[in-house]
C-alpha cells in the first residue's frame, strides 16, 4: 500500500519532493499507526466487503487512496440483524482467507469492530484461522472494567489467527466524557494502556458518542472543536495520550457530514468544514480520523502531506540535534527553530513525512487535494 495510489508518476513528481513510502500490515508498529489516516467504516451485514478487497475496488474510483478498512458489528449494525451480520463477516473473512497472499496485501489494511469481548470470543471459534486476514480490533466503549477482558480476548484470537492482532481501543463513555469522572478514568485507562502499548496501534475517540450523551449534534458547518463541552474532553484526552514521550498514536474523531462531491474539493460546506477540521486535528496532535463515506477519504490524508518548509526544518533540528542545541534559522529566514523544545516535533514530522510524502516548493496539500478530485471528475465523464 502507499497513500495517493491514485496519482501517476507524472503527478508524483510535479507534486512531491519525497513521495510516500510503501507500507504493509507487517510495517513496524509507530509507521503503521500514522499510516491508518483516513479509516472508512463498513458494516458487517456488507455481503460484497471481501470481493471489493480482492478485485481492487477499494483501490480504485471514490475509494482511491483508502488504506484502513474497519469492518462494524457495533453501531454500523442493528441489533435485529447482528447474527446475520455476524455470520456474513465470518463468511467474508473465509473467502479472503482462501485469496493469494498479494491480493491481501494489495488491499487496505482490515480491521474488526466488535461490540464485547464475549462476542470476540464466539468469532474466534466461527472463524478460526481466518481472522489471520485482520491486522487487528477495535475495542468500544473501553473503560477500566472492560479493557482488560478485551486484551485477554484479543490474546485468544491472535493465537487462532496466528499472528498478532493489534487493539485499537476506543474511547466514547459518559465516564469519559463527564468532567467529574474524566480524570480519574483516563488515569486507570492510561494505566492499563501504558503496559499494553506495544499492542496498541492507535487509540480512537468517539465524538457523536460523546455528543449523543448531551442530545447535541453539531451542523455541518462547525467543527467538533465549535462543541465546547466535547473538545474539552478531547483535549483531555491528547493531554493524557499524546505525549511526546509515551509514543501513542490517537485518531481524530468522525465527521458525520458529506456531499455528493461533484464539484471541486471544498466547493461545498460540508467538504469545506472537514478540510478545516482536519486542520485542527493535526494542529492539536491527531493523526488520522475515521470517516464514514468515500468522499471523505482523500481530503483527511491530504491534509497529513508534509510541506517542504516543514519538512526542510525539521530535519535541519534533526541533523544538528546531535552536534549542538541553541537556536536554528531556518531555511526560510521566517521563524525561530530551537533544537531541544522543537526535537519532538521534527520527529514527528519526519515519520509524517516518510508515510504522506514532502511537497516540491510552491505547493500545498490543497493543491494535491483539488487535483485529485479533477481527476476523480474527469473520470465520470
Amino acid at each position: 500500500m502507499r497513500h495517493f495510489n491514485g496519482l501517476t508518476d507524472s503527478d508524483l513528481k510535479t507534486f512531491f519532493k519525497h513521495s510516500p513510502a510503501e507500507f504493509n500490515r507487517d510495517t513496524e508498529r509507530d509507521t503503521l499507526s500514522l499510516a491508518l489516516g483516513a479509516a472508512l467504516y463498513t458494516p458487517g451485514s456488507r455481503v460484497d466487503f471481501a470481493q471489493k478487497i480482492l478485485t481492487g475496488d477499494y483501490n480504485n474510483g471514490v475509494f482511491a487512496g483508502l488504506t484502513t478498512l474497519i469492518v462494524c458489528l457495533e453501531d454500523a449494525v442493528a441489533d435485529t440483524e447482528l447474527k446475520q451480520a455476524e455470520k456474513n463477516t465470518v463468511g467474508e473473512f473465509k473467502k479472503l482467507e482462501q485469496a493469494n497472499a498479494e491480493q491481501l496485501i494489495a488491499g487496505p489494511a482490515l480491521f474488526l469492530r466488535v461490540r464485547t469481548p464475549e462476542q470476540l470470543d464466539q468469532l474466534v471459534k466461527n472463524a478460526g484461522t481466518a481472522l489471520s486476514v485482520l491486522t487487528g480490533i477495535v475495542f468500544p466503549k473501553c473503560s477500566p472494567v472492560t479493557l482488560p477482558s478485551f486484551f485477554e480476548a484479543l490474546d485468544r484470537a491472535s493465537e487462532v489467527a496466528g499472528r498478532m492482532l493489534y487493539a485499537l481501543p476506543l474511547l466514547e463513555t459518559k465516564e469519559v466524557l463527564y468532567s467529574e469522572s474524566r480524570e480519574q478514568t483516563l488515569s486507570e485507562l492510561y494505566s492499563i494502556m501504558q503496559s499494553q502499548a506495544e499492542r496498541i496501534l492507535t487509540v480512537r475517540v468517539g465524538a457523536t458518542d460523546f455528543s449523543s450523551l448531551y442530545g447535541l449534534r453539531r451542523p455541518a458547518e462547525r467543527t467538533i472543536y465549535d462543541v465546547h463541552v466535547i473538545r474539552d474532553c478531547l483535549m483531555a484526552i491528547l493531554n493524557r495520550f499524546g505525549r511526546a514521550e509515551d509514543g501513542f498514536t490517537v485518531s481524530g474523531p468522525v465527521y458525520e457530514h458529506f456531499s455528493s462531491g461533484e464539484r471541486l474539493w471544498l466547493s461545498s460546506k460540508p467538504e469545506e468544514t472537514l478540510w478545516e477540521e482536519v486542520q485542527l486535528d493535526i494542529l492539536n496532535g491527531f493523526k488520522g480520523k475515521t470517516c464514514i463515506h468515500p468522499s471523505q477519504i482523500s481530503i483527511v490524508n491530504a491534509g497529513h502531506i508534509v510541506t517542504l518548509e516543514a519538512y526542510e526544518d525539521a530535519k535541519l533540528i534533526l541533523n544538528e540535534s546531535s552536534k549542538r542545541n541553541g537556536v536554528l534559522q531556518s531555511a526560510k529566514r521566517n521563524k525561530m527553530n530551537e533544537v531541544k523544545p522543537h526535537l519532538s516535533w521534527a520527529k514527528k514530522i519526519a515519520a509524517q513525512a516518510e508515510v504522506y510524502g514532502v511537497l516540491n516548493e510552491n505547493y500545498q496539500p490543497i493543491d494535491v487535494l483539488n487535483h485529485i478530485r479533477a481527476s476523480q471528475v474527469s473520470n465520470q465523464y
